[in-house]
């Protein structure tokens, strides 16, 4: 008896299942981990040994002031785990032997893309949740539970979540490019860590503008900014998200027209 098709919800349900499971099965995950809690894990241990004191001299008086700064690693890590989870996601299907029988299957690249996409954003996402988790607790701890902007942490969050859709996009892009998984991986943190970094810092010599509204780079600083408040996040929330969003749908479709090229 024929096995039942199943429909694209179906299909896409299993393919970001699969894809979040292969993630924790290789040693990717646990190096971002490992990242996370190194630089998270390590500057709060270093901070408890330095004492609440030196926290508030060095931080300021508030814990708006200590979240805002200790998320100004958040951008290298996103950057980081979206090269890791996405720089290989689509190279993977024409660099390896396993594309074979991917390819093969009889499920939609567009659905195919979009479990993958969705099992990308849902890891690193985790992971996220897992340095905020420990920038929550330094908050806490050397201020108070009830200093803790939590509308604008929460806020601050989300805009993490759009940053990573963002960053994402740009890698699955890149993985359209290349059919090596390694070398999609390493050009997505050249090309965002240090490309882009070298191209902003020409664009301000030379123009003497701060308005990178091209750059997704310039947008990450409202992830730290926001905490203290919608008013002081610079740049503004809804010029940072509406850069973020434009990443995040020019270039997965981009990458889809590619992925589509590529097996034809």
């Amino acid at each position: 008896m024929a096995r039942p098709i199943l429909s694209d919800w179906d299909q896409f349900k299993v393919a970001a299942w699969n894809q979040v499971q292969g993630y924790y099965r290789t040693y990717r995950f646990w190096i971002i981990m490992a990242i996370i809690l190194a630089i998270g894990g390590g500057f709060t241990i270093a901070f408890l040994v330095k004492g609440t004191a030196w926290v508030h001299s060095s931080f300021g008086a508030t814990s708006s002031d200590y979240l805002a700064g200790t998320l100004g690693f958040i951008s290298f890590l996103a950057i980081v785990t979206g090269a890791f989870f996405g720089g290989d996601a689509i190279s993977t299907d024409f660099g390896t032997k396993s594309g074979y029988f991917t390819l093969a299957l009889p499920v939609r690249r567009s659905v195919l893309l979009a479990g993958r996409y969705t099992g990308a954003f849902l890891v690193s996402m985790f992971a996220m949740a897992v340095f905020y988790a420990i920038d929550l607790f330094g908050g806490i701890y050397f201020y108070s539970f009830g200093s803790v902007p939590w509308l604008n942490f929460g806020l601050s969050y989300a805009i993490t979540a759009l940053f990573v859709l963002g960053i994402l996009s740009f890698a699955f892009c890149l993985s359209s490019l290349s059919k090596s998984p390694a070398i999609g991986l390493v050009i997505t943190i050249l090309v965002l860590l240090v490309v882009f970094n070298i191209v902003d810092g020409l664009v301000r010599v030379l123009i003497g503008s701060q308005y990178l509204v091209y750059s997704i780079l310039y947008a990450d600083g409202a992830i730290g900014s926001v905490i203290g408040g919608i008013s002081a996040s610079s740049p503004p929330v809804w010029e940072a998200s509406i850069i973020m969003a434009v990443y995040a749908v020019l270039f997965i479709a981009i990458a889809l027209a590619l992925y589509h090229r590529a097996e034809t």
